[in-house]
């Protein structure tokens, strides 16, 4: 007879882990909170529109990556469609100077000498890193070769563990100098987590899949199911079961209990560790990680469904305002602005959606849990506000507006449970190197795992669903047994 295993969380590592333990013999059943798949790589409709949350790029999308093999094991590479974007994003400074972040490192510093030449020797030097990362293949596992080959690019993983304020403040041109700050800096992480993700589409390995996050998500859960595993929607789990220092079960939030051999938890780690198991499994490494490490902020996300076609104008768009305006309690004086004309699926033809994400102060939103009228009042504010921020850039769109959303820190909570509504789990800056691992396994319990972004710094889809491959293998070598792979 097969083991038995819960998963708790139907995301991309709780999706992924059910996909190999099934293709290696074990009974699974994921328990999810919401009523879909994908925790934060997700969309939702609203009228003739789809708002998506997640996915700008997924990692290793073409057959030339080692990472394309993971994403055919679990079903999402088949049948879809990618397109590689040529930039990142388009920057305006507070005089109107325009700057491109082109994948393209030979674009990028063609750009860049055309604002200063003084800056040449560090421009070529960049970019000239840039297209080295570009010839890096990142592996689902890296072994005693893959990490010989990687010896002589951690001189360069050292020198850009630095912020892009740092690395702005290195150019001799002051506007080059603040349009490559704003352009890079991305919540302080290390300019090396920019640089490879720029430099891997630029290369043409990683690429936008047509449709976006839902589809993707939808395509593991297909996946799981065809390979014979259950999910059980709106099942939100209150505590794991332990006897003996063995994890045996879950208790859901109606009182209700399931048993299984083995327990995996692709959920919220802080929720896992300190509420689920009562903070009994932990020591001071890994209360360290949640004292020191820091988060990914949370976001009020701004959803906007426009009647006008805006194909033609920039995908990704950072610029100043005029006129500031207040979310949440805090001033904002520039927009990242994202156009989703790139993908067709995602509105009707000839109507563009946009997305706005703004970092957000938790504790702010916090306050207002409860508070219907003060909640309600705040996000039309937020609604209202938004709707004259990006008429500074286009004017009159106000009056094509169909559709608006806005999605706050606690709305992330209600739907992934995320510990201070983090979309991303940890941080990847300069309190973390590349040699950080974090443990998938606590201290004292035994038949228990975690996957997803809590056991990856820098998150991402490829982090996530690596972790829970991994899990998976630990499972098979504790038992014992010999840990295959499928592709449908």
């Amino acid at each position: 007879m097969s083991m038995s295993v819960i998963i708790i969380g139907a995301g991309i590592a709780g999706l992924a882990a059910g996909c190999y333990l099934q293709m290696n013999g074990f009974e699974s059943r994921i328990f999810e909170m919401h009523n879909k798949p994908g925790g934060l790589c997700t969309a939702w409709k609203r009228k003739d529109y789809t708002f998506d949350l997640c996915i700008s790029w997924l990692t290793g999308s073409s057959p030339q990556s080692p990472v394309y093999s993971l994403w055919e094991e679990l079903g999402v590479v088949q049948d879809r469609e990618f397109i590689t974007i040529e930039y990142g994003k388009h920057v305006i400074d507070e005089q109107g100077n325009k700057f491109i972040v082109y994948a393209d490192p030979d674009k990028l510093r063609d750009h860049m000498l055309s604002f200063s030449i003084e800056d040449e020797k560090l421009i070529k030097r960049f970019t000239s890193d840039l297209k080295k990362l570009g010839t890096i293949r990142l592996q689902i596992e890296m072994g005693i070769i893959d990490l010989i080959k990687m010896i002589p690019l951690i001189r360069m993983f050292r020198k850009y563990s630095i912020t892009a304020t740092e690395m702005a403040s290195k150019f001799k041109n002051p506007v080059l100098r603040n349009l490559f700050q704003i352009a890079f800096n991305w919540y302080d992480q290390s300019m090396i987590v920019l640089m490879l993700g720029i430099a891997q589409r630029g290369s043409k390995l990683s690429g936008y899949p047509i449709g976006g996050s839902l589809p993707v998500a939808r395509a593991i859960e297909r996946r799981y199911m065809d390979l014979g595993g259950d999910i059980f929607y709106n099942t939100e789990v209150r505590k794991i079961i332990v006897e003996n220092n063995k994890a045996v079960g879950v208790q859901f939030i109606d009182g209700s209990e399931y048993k299984g051999d083995i327990i995996v938890s692709g959920a919220d780690g802080h929720s896992t560790i300190f509420q689920w198991l009562d903070g009994q499994y932990i020591d001071d490494k890994i209360q360290g990680f949640y004292e020191n490490l820091d988060l990914f902020p949370p976001l009020v996300f701004v959803s906007l469904g426009v009647n006008d076609d805006y194909s033609n104008e920039p995908h990704y768009l950072s610029f100043p305002l005029k006129n500031p305006i207040t979310v949440g309690g805090g001033k904002i004086d520039r927009i990242l602005l994202r156009n989703h004309s790139f993908d067709p699926n995602l509105a009707p033809e000839g109507k563009t959606v946009f997305t706005v994400m703004i970092e957000a102060n938790y504790d702010y939103w916090a306050k207002l849990k409860g508070k219907k009228e003060e909640y309600l009042a705040e996000k039309k504010n937020i609604e209202e506000s938004m709707i004259n921020a990006i008429s500074e850039i286009y004017p009159g769109i106000e009056d094509k507006i169909e559709v608006i959303d806005v999605a706050t820190p606690l709305t992330f909570v209600r739907y992934t449970g995320n510990w201070r509504g983090s979309h991303e789990g940890w941080l990847w800056n300069q309190k973390v190197s590349f040699t950080l691992e974090i443990p998938q396994t606590l201290p004292g319990l035994s038949h228990f795992y975690m996957a997803g972004q809590w056991v990856s710094p820098g998150g991402g889809l490829f982090g996530v669903a690596t972790t829970a491959r991994k899990a998976v293998k630990m499972i098979c070598k504790n038992e014992k047994q010999r840990f295959v792979t499928t592709k449908p």
